[in-house]
């Protein structure tokens, strides 16, 4: 008998056919997916560098922050540039005055694009503010201990305006001076009964003047953190305190390195290069100062003592005592002085003396010589 058998030619073929479609589209498709996945990869880490360069940026201008920048007209807008040694990305920061208190501080970071077609962008805003001390000046001379008063001395607690300061208009000020009791105040000469004094009212009598917390407590800031900040530290006796210039290159700057500039309180109808400096002062001990002008604020921790025609605007506290003595000592702001050092002896103030109160001298040098710090609440925002 005869047999018969299917004809199955090329049907091997056909199925190696398929076979190396289906590998071809799976080698295909994972190729692609690598390729989705390695671009992927690629664009995250540029997209990272950037946000990174924009952080990077945004921390840089507030570690460093210029206290120029603290009187820049509102709407006054500061660039800083910042890159990469290898130039993988660059950053632009824009700080942009609010108001007096305030700054909008914007980071927008960029990174590829510069070899590639790659490219990212990110950028991020921070509300920046003074950190400015709040110091509870009861009056024109805020004292814990006992105040001899003599000679021609006056004491002003009326607030005190000066051209070309840009004050606003005085305001009620404060009291002439402020003790715990009447017991603390001592006069004579001129100044018998207290005539001496001026102030809203002259004389204050207030617990708070006996509280510690009046001398070292200044809103969020304390004394340790006040000193912190100090721009320069003095010991000793000071002999002429007064501005310092330094010409480089033909151009003439203040010279902040001197010890002994102070600033310069004058307002000339040309600005001198030190009318914008006012500095922090930190004494570890007492200090005497014999002569000329300074501004800003002047921390002692110990005894100050004052004479020779020495005249200062803005913010004086004293851990011990105050003596001024002589002729031509002017204060114009605020002093106080806790008495915790040497307590068995009196702050002292004779001769032609005077303190007087002024809230644009305080502000001012409390503006100028303030450090940026965040926003308490929601200052951090991205915004793309």
């Amino acid at each position: 008998m005869r047999s018969h058998s299917s004809n199955k030619r090329g049907f091997a073929l056909a199925m190696s056919l398929l076979a190396i479609v289906v590998i071809g589209a799976m080698v295909a498709g994972g190729y692609m997916a690598g390729v989705q996945y390695y671009r992927m990869g690629r664009n995250s880490l540029v997209e990272q560098r950037a946000m990174a360069a924009t952080e990077l940026g945004l921390d840089s201008a507030y570690a460093t922050w210029n206290k120029s920048w603290n009187t820049q007209a509102t709407g006054t807008v500061t660039t800083l540039a910042y890159s990469a040694p290898n130039g993988t990305w660059v950053d632009t920061v824009r700080i942009t005055k609010l108001n007096q208190l305030s700054s909008l501080v914007v980071s927008e970071g960029r990174a590829g694009g510069f070899s590639t077609p790659l490219s990212a962008r990110r950028r991020v805003a921070m509300i920046v503010v003074l950190n400015m001390p709040k110091v509870n000046q009861l009056g024109a001379l805020t004292s814990r201990g006992t105040v001899t008063i003599g000679g021609s001395t006056a004491i002003n607690g009326l607030d005190t305006t000066f051209s070309g300061w840009n004050c606003p208009p005085p305001g009620t000020g404060v009291a002439g001076a402020a003790v715990p009791a009447l017991s603390n105040l001592a006069w004579g000469g001129s100044c018998a009964g207290g005539s001496c004094i001026s102030g809203n009212p002259f004389i204050t009598i207030s617990a708070a003047a006996a509280d510690t917390n009046t001398y070292f407590s200044y809103g969020s800031l304390k004394w340790a953190q006040l000193v912190a900040m100090a721009d320069k530290s003095v010991s000793g006796t000071l002999t002429h305190v007064r501005p310092s210039n330094t010409t480089s290159a033909g151009v003439t700057t203040c010279n902040t390195a001197d010890v002994n500039n102070w600033g310069d309180p004058n307002r000339a109808p040309t600005a001198g290069p030190c009318e914008g400096y006012f500095p922090i002062v930190y004494a570890p001990s007492d200090v005497s100062i014999n002569g000329d002008q300074g501004q800003g604020v002047l921390l002692v921790n110990g005894n100050l003592s004052i004479q020779g025609g020495f005249v200062f605007y803005g913010q004086v506290i004293v851990r011990g005592t105050v003596k001024l003595t002589g002729t031509g000592n002017h204060i114009y702001g605020g002093v106080m002085a806790a008495n915790v050092v040497d307590s068995t002896d009196a702050s002292k103030l004779a001769g032609n003396s005077s303190i007087r109160y002024s809230r644009c001298a305080v502000t001012t040098v409390f503006v100028n010589s303030a450090m940026g710090t965040r926003a308490p609440q929601r200052s951090w925002v991205e915004l793309y």
